[in-house]
């Protein structure tokens, strides 16, 4: 258990830095368009990219859930049915994707009004639909990089690719890039450039995408295997940025940017635990089918590596955060109460992660997803009620009451069902 232990310090590091680069890319990016832009534009993009991240994920309808857990438990030398799955997986999300677009045509009239309060031009709007699918073709490499153990390219896929085409092209086209929200364009064909240079990090694997090599696996098939799955993903969402979407419509666009810089800022701590995710969750489920009297102690281990690590990320963010917001411009310091809501709140809901990946494991997610729409109602109910009397203030406190009630949950239906009561007892 030593090596195993060393190996995962090691690999969690890894996954740590590679995770810090993506998020240090996107606040670089956060930063130029806070200090560019007066707020109520820089609101305007992040309520894009919000919206953007939002529909891709519903669209994608769990698939990077499945692609996980199944290429996880594929032996290494078997490239050929990992590429299999994969290619399942485009197939289907290929489908979907489209199917959202078009919706997101027939509602961007709609949400022109609702969220960004008739500021944003129509054509962008309708435009930045087609980021659905780009941004889906950048999870799903992502996810499958992620279940093959290539964690830090899987990382940086899925953080840092879309931050680097972005700046790229507000370099290039700095001179303009404040005008008439070009902004706004530059930020959908950034999706598009990140969505294709994906691919490069899955060049092994081309040749079991070509479409003159059959996979079996029939979208229905894939459907039905991933839709369980997906409501762990869409609450999880929901419960990180309904409070965007409700003070976008509740409040003004810059409230939104207010708002937005300071979640951003709390998200540090479950970038972290991203990095914790993606080395601990296919580790836990290679354990658990191939060394079961291992998973006992390998999960308490991972627990208190969490613990650890999110509760030295949130002291220092709360120590540190007026002069954060600073960097962004000194009107977002008035951001500092919300921030510190909001970082407390994430410790909480990353208290959650290892006992929920048993639940998953142990295939009662029926359990997760009733607690997050649980959580999400208590979310939703606080919001409308808190946001009106304090602002963006009680938004993030609607946040810290949500996850409280799903951590609290998910731990009382972990020891009710005794999950780890037939794991580990040889240990």
């Amino acid at each position: 258990m030593n090596l195993q232990n060393h190996s995962l310090l090691i690999t969690s590091a890894l996954s740590t830095i590679a995770r810090f680069a993506g998020v240090g890319l996107n606040f670089a990016v956060a930063i130029t368009l806070t200090r560019n832009l007066p707020m109520h534009e820089a609101g305007m993009v992040f309520m894009l990219m919000t919206l953007v991240t939002g529909i891709s994920l519903f669209s994608r309808l769990g698939v990077e859930q499945w692609l996980v857990r199944d290429v996880a438990r594929i032996p290494e030398t078997e490239q050929r049915q990992q590429g299999q799955y994969l290619q399942a997986a485009y197939r289907l999300v290929l489908l979907s994707s489209v199917v959202f677009m078009l919706g997101w045509l027939v509602f961007a009239p709609l949400t022109q009004h609702l969220l960004f309060d008739d500021a944003i031009q129509l054509l962008p709007l309708l435009a930045a639909g087609s980021g659905i699918l780009f941004f889906n073709l950048v999870m799903l490499n992502s996810a499958f990089l992620k279940a093959i153990r290539h964690t830090s390219q899987s990382l940086l896929v899925q953080n840092a690719l879309p931050a680097v085409t972005y700046m790229l092209l507000i370099v290039v086209f700095w001179m303009i890039f404040t005008q008439n929200q070009h902004y706004l364009w530059l930020y959908i064909a950034s999706l598009l450039l990140a969505g294709l240079w994906s691919f490069h990090w899955l060049r092994p694997w081309w040749q079991d995408l070509s479409p003159a090599v059959s996979t079996p696996f029939k979208v229905r098939d894939v459907l039905q295997q991933s839709l369980p799955l997906a409501p762990v993903s869409f609450f999880s969402f929901l419960m990180l940025w309904a409070d965007t979407l409700l003070t976008g419509l509740l409040l003004s666009n810059e409230d939104v940017a207010l708002f937005t810089v300071a979640a951003r800022l709390s998200f540090v701590s479950l970038f972290f635990l991203g990095a914790l995710d993606a080395t601990i969750y296919p580790r836990l489920l290679k354990i658990h089918k191939q060394q079961p009297e291992q998973t006992r102690r390998f999960f308490w281990q991972a627990t208190g590596l969490v613990a650890g690590v999110l509760g030295i990320v949130t002291l220092l963010l709360l120590m540190t955060s007026d002069f954060i917001l600073a960097v962004f411009s000194l009107e977002y310091v008035q951001a500092g109460m919300a921030l510190a809501i909001l970082l407390v709140a994430q410790f909480v809901r990353a208290m959650s992660l290892t006992f929920s990946f048993m639940f998953i494991i142990q295939e009662q997610v029926r359990y997760l997803n009733i607690l997050l729409m649980s959580a999400l109602v208590v979310n939703i109910i606080a919001n409308l009620l808190m946001i009106p009397h304090y602002g963006i203030e009680g938004a993030a406190g609607a946040t810290l009451l949500a996850n409280l009630v799903l951590t609290g949950g998910v731990i009382v239906f972990f020891f009710k069902n005794r999950l780890l009561n037939d794991q580990g007892r040889l240990s």
